[in-house]
């Protein structure tokens, strides 16, 4: 039995010529090892560019080397020491230069047990996980306040607005399609939808939330970032999780201009960045507390209906992904 990895060879700015599809025969186990076949890969192609570009500083990049992050699949074999898993569980892995290829090994202490191999436990792990933790450890997110969220409609972004209605805020939601007005619509989640391509963001939230946003829950960057900024309540906090914009484009917009405290100090506002890893202790819970509500209907998970199939196809589901065209989670079925 051999494993078919999706491996960087080279550094480039372009996916296709800094990869390429390998196999190697799948290693020996040691006695606290799992061996899992991956049944669902999560597509992450803003951090993945970033990752076959040379432009990840906490990586070592080793050629070839696998890349991808999150999976779910089932356990196939065990090492002779391990007792908390069987052969047929569903396992979640998170991991930098892991995910895409059809196996993988982790150890006994790293095992994530799941209901399903499915993707929409793939979806809720980890990317459900970042947005409860972003809105209750970074965001502070409170009963009732005003909430405006940036690609409403992607992986992150359908369980962020749900999560906020859950604390009966009012929530408003920035998408730039007719598809991804339908999905937000259909969670019954937001209060306020904003088509990027038929309506002008800035001038909406400067006359509908002037001086009215408490959080701002930002994923793209750039202009959305300012007109975000602009319209923070006082204590209003504007949350980073993402640089979309800043990330597809050759380099940073370089800017000219007042320092960001100009516009915030005297409505003591922030401007906060939010990490998954960093809130690492919190993911059990976290992960069982999500579970709980998708396995009681009382949280969508949305999975982007396009199929992508086999390890060829993750190039495709990243341009995918990176032209904007998502609809909830992108993922690769193995």
């Amino acid at each position: 039995m051999r494993n078919r990895q999706l491996v960087i060879t080279r550094f480039s700015d372009s996916l296709k010529e800094a990869s390429a599809i390998i196999e190697r025969p799948l290693a020996k186990l040691r006695p606290t090892d799992i061996r899992i076949q991956n049944k669902y890969i999560g597509i992450n192609a803003l951090y993945d560019r970033e990752l076959y570009r040379g432009r990840v500083p906490y990586v070592n990049v080793e050629f070839p080397y696998v890349f991808g992050v999150e999976a779910v699949g089932v356990v196939i074999e065990i090492g002779k020491d391990v007792n908390s898993v069987e052969i047929g569980q569903a396992l979640s892995t998170v991991k930098v230069g892991t995910a895409y290829q059809e196996y993988q090994v982790i150890r006994e202490e790293e095992v994530i047990k799941i209901p399903e191999a499915t993707a929409e436990y793939l979806t809720l792990n980890p990317t459900g996980v970042s947005g409860y933790l972003a809105l209750k450890k970074t965001a502070e997110l409170e009963e009732g306040e005003t909430i405006v969220v940036s690609a409403a409609a992607g992986g992150l972004g359908h369980i962020v607005v749900q999560l906020a209605k859950r604390k009966n805020c009012h929530v408003v939601a920035i998408c730039g399609k007719s598809e991804k007005v339908d999905l937000l619509k259909g969670l019954n989640a937001c209060d306020r939808i904003i088509n990027y391509r038929e309506e002008n963001i800035s001038e909406v939230l400067s006359k509908e939330y002037l001086n009215k946003i408490d959080v701002g829950f930002d994923s793209v960057g750039t202009y959305i970032f300012d007109a975000f900024l602009q319209n923070l309540a006082p204590l209003g906090r504007l949350v980073v999780s993402g640089l979309a914009t800043e990330l597809t484009a050759p380099r940073f917009e370089q800017v000219t201009g007042a320092r960001v405290y100009e516009s915030i100090y005297w409505k003591g506002a922030s401007v906060r960045c939010f990490m998954n890893h960093l809130f690492k202790d919190e993911h059990p819970e976290t992960r069982e507390y999500l579970f709980r509500l998708y396995q009681k209907g009382e949280l969508q998970v949305k999975v982007d209906p396009i199929s992508f199939e086999g390890i060829e196809s993750i190039l495709n589901a990243s341009e995918y992904l990176l032209a904007g065209q998502s609809c909830g989670k992108v993922v690769v079925k193995l």
